[in-house]
């Protein structure tokens, strides 16, 4: 099956960022990738030293769907090794940076003005 259209990485990530800020959360570019077609990576700061990873990946559809990079928060040090060894692999890749003690990452529409 062939992929949905997609918006340009670079929209996504200031979208993201944007959505972000307006739930309440502060938010910022980390790692500026392609602009086209870099995959995003979100790192959410729980704000207590620790942190989540969020990757895309594919469904057995081909849709894109967001998976959590450890089953529990790890300290922001493990986090941030994460993304540099991945930013070794793909130095395309986006990271927006999400600072929200709630661990939102702002993917779902009921997300956004929740506090």
């Amino acid at each position: 099956m062939k992929p949905d259209p997609q918006l340009k990485s670079k929209i996504w990530a200031e979208a993201l960022i944007r959505r972000a800020r307006l739930g309440g959360a502060f938010a910022y570019l980390r790692h500026h990738g392609d602009d086209d077609a870099g995959v995003v990576l979100i790192k959410i700061a729980l704000m207590n030293d620790t942190a989540m990873i969020w990757a895309p990946e594919r469904d057995e559809d081909y849709n894109r769907v967001w998976v959590a990079q450890s089953e529990s928060p790890q300290s922001e040090a493990e986090a941030d090794a994460w993304i540099e060894r991945a930013l070794q692999t793909d130095p395309d890749l986006w990271v927006v940076e999400i600072e929200d003690p709630q661990a939102r990452h702002f993917l779902l529409p009921h997300e956004v003005g929740s506090t």
